[in-house]
Formats: structure tokens, C-alpha cells, sequence
């Protein structure tokens, strides 16, 4: 501190405020330069300061513990107080002052408590003439009472995914935009929700989960579409490719229950006769179907979600090149169909 200059810690300012700074450094440099702090003193050096507002700052750093007053020959005179507390074991305790200044923010007494070993360790370097231990272990909690409030607040934030949750707009539109098929997300949704809540994982950002999710799956699925891009029939020799049974084996199904069922499914889409471009897909979504199906009883909340998926993974597109020649024509495909599902149990 210079007659033009004055200079104070930043850190402790935020801890205790810009005017107590400024008078605690101020009563520092005059005991370094052998000068009393007398309160005239303190009001001469801090010209620009109201005397009214020194005696309540110089009151205030005396409260929590700062500084002392003492009188020496008939006069006032403050000082930094030098001695700390101290436990049995030699470790550094804040006083009670410290602790009600730290009261003041709002922050609990245990939880100033349950701070002292941490700041104690973190400390341990310190020179045991230094006076501030007491505004650096007030900064040291606020901070860490901020940091708590800050989590806390997040896990208010954090819930189980409900049965009925749906991603919100912004999320479909960023998968959509992608490339991704709307029919997909909503196919893909019910394995989503099942999976969560059968971990009962809790989460604030469950539309990020989705969109992670989505593009994976999508990646996945693109990646065991056939090369040829024009439809066709199933064969009695059909058998998935390879890239199918990498796909598979990342959802935890067995190779063998889908060789299981494949017999039924290359004769339901015989008798069926449609054409597809990619039955490595169709036979992927009938394989977690049945999967999903025979382990129902562990799902039951999402028996009505499932059937859904499947209804839709089985229904046959009907588009305006595929008219049927006559209204009998048409009658017979759809009893057709009607027989093969009960056929097969679909």
C-alpha cells in the first residue's frame, strides 16, 4: 500500500466484503510498519470512506474474529489477531465468530463441521503466523456449500423414465433430420422405456439417451440391409447373412433362438407372397419380437406396447401399384392372410 495506491486480496473481498478487505489490509501494513491502527489513523489513511461506516466495518472484522481492540495508552488501537485456535491434536479450528459468519449465508453449522478435515489437509503447508485461516476456511466452505447446492439441484432434476414418456419435439426432429424414418423411433421406443426401467436408472436428459439410442440402432439396421435394393421373395433356402448375427449377438439373443424360429418365418412369407427389399430387417424385428414375447412375464407393463410393434412389424404395405384385381380378389387375400396368422399365432 502506497500513499496513492492501496492494494487488497481479491479472495477475501468475495469472502467478506470490498470494505472490510480494504480496512484488514490497511491494519496489516501499519502493524508491518511498526504503526499503531488507531481508529483516527484508519479514518486519515481511508479519507474516501465515511467515518460512520469504518466503526461499523472495524465492529464487524472485530464480530468474526479478525481483528482485536485494545487499549494502549488511553487510546483504541486495533490489530490482526495473530492466535488461532487450535485442537489436542495440533489442528486448526475456526472459531466461533468464523462460524457465525459462515451462519450468515445460510450454510449450516455440522455442515462448516464436516469441512474442517478436508481444509485442514489441504492447508497443510501453511506458515503458523498466518492470520487469515479464518476468511480462507469461510471462502473454502461457501464454496463447497455452492458446489452441494448446484448438485442437489441436479438431482431434483434426475427421475426414473415413465412408461408413458415420449421424446419431446426437438429430439424427433434432430433424428429426422438425420435421415432417420419417424416409423423406426416409434418401433424402437418400447424396447427404450423397457430397458430403462427395468435398470431404474435415473436421469435429467432421457431425450439424449433417445437420440443415442436411435442412432445406433439406425447404424445397426443399416448395416444388415441387403445390397440389392430391388424387392423379392422369400426362398426356402433363405438364410440371414452374417452382418444379421453380428447385430443380433449385440442385443443379447441368442444365435440358436433365432435358427429356431426361422423355420415358421420363411414359411409364413412363402404362403405370404410379398416381396421385400431387406427380409435380413423383417426377420430382425420378428426375432426380438418372439424374444420379447417369451419373456413376457418379467414385462408385463409393456405386453400392450409389444403387440403393437409386432402388429406393425407384420403388416403388409399396401401401395397403388398393388390394387387388387376385383373386390372377390381382394376378399380372398385378406381371409388368406387371416388364416395364416391364426396359423401361426401371430
Amino acid at each position: 500500500m502506497t500513499d496513492s495506491k492501496i492494494s487488497f486480496s481479491r479472495e477475501i473481498a468475495e469472502s467478506i466484503g470490498l470494505g472490510e478487505a480494504i480496512i484488514l489490509e490497511q491494519i496489516n501494513q501499519s502493524s508491518l510498519l511498526n504503526k499503531t491502527s488507531s481508529l483516527d489513523n484508519i479514518c486519515s489513511n481511508l479519507s474516501f470512506i465515511n467515518p460512520n461506516e469504518i466503526e461499523e466495518l472495524l465492529t464487524k472484522l472485530i464480530k468474526i474474529g479478525l481483528i482485536v481492540e485494545q487499549k494502549i495508552n488511553k487510546e483504541i488501537v486495533f490489530s490482526l489477531k495473530r492466535k488461532e485456535e487450535l485442537s489436542r491434536s495440533g489442528k486448526w479450528l475456526p472459531n466461533q465468530e468464523i462460524l457465525d459468519q459462515i451462519n450468515e449465508y445460510g450454510i449450516p453449522e455440522d455442515f462448516a463441521h464436516s469441512q474442517i478435515e478436508d481444509f485442514n489437509k489441504l492447508s497443510n503447508e501453511r506458515d503458523s503466523q498466518e492470520s487469515n485461516w479464518g476468511i480462507k476456511f469461510l471462502r473454502f466452505v461457501i464454496k463447497k456449500w455452492r458446489f452441494k447446492e448446484a448438485e442437489d439441484n441436479k438431482k431434483k432434476k434426475r427421475k426414473q423414465i415413465d412408461k408413458d414418456w415420449v421424446p419431446d419435439l426437438d429430439a424427433k426432429e434432430i433424428l429426422i433430420n438425420s435421415g432417420i424414418d419417424e416409423e423406426f423411433l416409434l418401433k424402437e421406443l418400447p424396447e427404450f422405456i423397457m430397458y430403462w426401467r427395468e435398470r431404474k436408472e435415473e436421469s435429467d436428459i432421457w431425450n439424449s439417451k433417445f437420440i443415442a439410442h436411435i442412432r445406433r440402432r439406425w447404424g445397426r439396421l443399416s448395416q444388415i440391409k441387403e445390397i440389392d435394393d430391388l424387392p423379392s421373395k422369400m426362398t426356402s433356402n433363405w438364410n440371414p447373412n452374417e452382418d444379421f448375427f453380428d447385430i443380433l449377438a449385440l442385443t443379447d439373443i441368442p444365435r440358436e433362438f433365432a435358427e429356431k424360429i426361422k423355420p415358421e418365418f420363411i414359411m409364413y412369407w412363402k404362403e405370404n407372397g410379398q416381396s421385400l427389399t431387406s427380409w435380413n430387417s423383417k426377420f430382425l424385428q420378428h426375432v426380438k419380437y418372439n424374444w420379447e414375447r417369451n419373456n413376457k412375464d418379467e414385462n408385463k407393463e409393456n405386453k400392450k406396447q409389444l403387440e403393437n410393434r409386432i402388429e406393425s412389424s407384420w403388416k403388409i404395405e399396401e401401395k397403388p401399384i398393388m390394387k387388387s384385381s376385383s373386390p372377390q380378389s381382394s376378399e380372398k387375400t385378406r381371409e388368406n392372410f387371416k388364416k395364416l396368422k391364426e396359423k401361426y399365432q401371430i
